[in-house]
């Protein structure tokens, strides 16, 4: 670790203000810039470091590197202790610096990496308690990175994860129905579409373990075809485990095929333009039926055609009939 600590002691001399171009309430000498960057610094060392791509090609099944990963490992926590501490200055000494929200956001992430659940969910209730506004600028750099920091957006879907996994399913939809409450900020609408993936499956997850299993389906089938806008793989994979753990497997899979003879489509259209959407019916549960894969086609029978050659090629209808 003496490397490390090398590493870290030049660190706290040189880091100045200058990467962080931020305003703040403590104007006369901006240490909370200094303490966060510091923070920042830090923590980025185990990515420097290439500490988690060591500690992966570790095989723990052989004594010696077994040994080499403990002390990987030991080294990460410390590294990650470092950097705890930074952030937690800059919360408990400047509580209104404008980098204060972004400290507890810190706070509970290392907490999570540090498998410190009680002081994540702590952190995380204090952003969602308090005034952070999730259309901060994040601070992220890259063109598709999310210009917001989403900051209560985060906290309540993160809460909604732990209590999931704790299996605490009444405290985690109180969590996920408080979310809605706090929309993604984006600019992106394969951001959005991921998100509207991520959070059916979490609903799907909290209405599995309520023991509502139809109601997780309600939020599970109507994403089951990809979009072309958002991988919905993970989710494709709780369906069938839901379908196949709850229902009949002959049925369920029975059923689909009827569905997929029963195409139907609706003309909708809004203030300028009209259009035409396809869609099955399964469980009783209303499906688009993705229709941009088609070619140009006018003649019904060969729409249909086209769109049940999709739908027997999707990851859901291969993974239904395995």
């Amino acid at each position: 670790m003496k490397k490390y600590y090398l590493y870290i002691l030049t660190i706290l001399v040189l880091t100045s203000c200058s990467s962080l171009k931020n305003k703040t309430s403590n104007k006369n000498d901006k240490l909370d810039i200094v303490t966060f960057n510091k923070g920042v610094t830090i923590f980025e060392m185990v990515d420097e470091l290439s500490i988690d791509w060591e500690l992966q090609r570790l095989d723990t099944l052989k004594q010696d590197e077994k040994v080499k990963y403990d002390i990987l490992k030991n080294e990460k926590e410390e590294i990650l202790e470092l950097a705890l501490d930074q952030f937690g200055k800059v919360t408990q000494d400047f509580p209104y610096s404008e980098l204060y929200h972004k400290s507890l956001y810190n706070l509970a992430h290392i907490s999570s990496l540090l498998d410190y659940e009680e002081d994540e969910i702590k952190y995380l209730k204090i952003i969602l308690n308090g005034n952070a506004n999730d259309k901060e600028n994040s601070g992220r750099i890259g063109i598709m990175s999310n210009p917001y920091a989403n900051f209560k957006n985060e906290a309540s879907k993160r809460l909604t994860e732990i209590y999931i996994n704790k299996r605490e399913y009444k405290t985690a939809l109180e969590y996920k129905k408080l979310n809605e409450k706090y929309p993604l900020q984006h600019f992106c609408g394969n951001a959005f579409a991921a998100d509207e993936i991520y959070n059916a499956k979490q609903y799907a997850k909290i209405y599995n373990g309520i023991g509502e299993k139809k109601k997780a389906l309600n939020y599970l089938l109507p994403h089951i075809f990809n979009n072309g806008l958002a991988n919905n793989s993970g989710l494709v994979d709780l369906t069938i485990e839901s379908l196949k753990k709850n229902f009949d497997q002959s049925l369920i899979k029975k059923d689909f095929e009827k569905s997929i003879s029963e195409i139907y489509s609706k003309i909708e259209k809004d203030e300028k333009d009209e259009w035409t959407n396809y869609f099955i019916k399964y469980f009783d549960i209303e499906i688009g039926v993705p229709s941009w894969t088609l070619s140009f086609e006018s003649d019904s029978e060969k729409i249909k055609s086209e769109l049940e050659k999709s739908i027997r090629e999707s990851e859901f209808y291969k993974k239904l009939n395995k």
